[in-house]
């Protein structure tokens, strides 16, 4: 499958292009405010217990089917 895209050239900065689609309403480079709280609200703990040490993070080869001492299978 092969997809076709026009992009616009734009004159404006990174920034300018957000600013842009906030005041026409397009949505494609941000999202509603509700939602940028509710992904915080679940990333924060994460990057908090990180920054502890608290949890380990684990390496695995890509594809592969996760560390070493992960279940495999549901009910495991």
């Amino acid at each position: 499958m092969t997809l076709n895209a026009e992009l616009n050239a734009s004159d404006l900065l990174p920034y300018g292009e957000v600013l842009e689609g906030v005041i026409t309403g397009d949505p494609l480079l941000s999202v509603r405010g509700d939602t940028a709280v509710d992904c915080w609200r679940i990333i924060e703990p994460v990057l908090k217990a990180w920054a502890k040490d608290s949890v380990p993070l684990e390496k695995y080869d890509a594809g592969g089917p996760g560390p070493a001492d992960w279940p495999t299978a549901v009910g495991d």
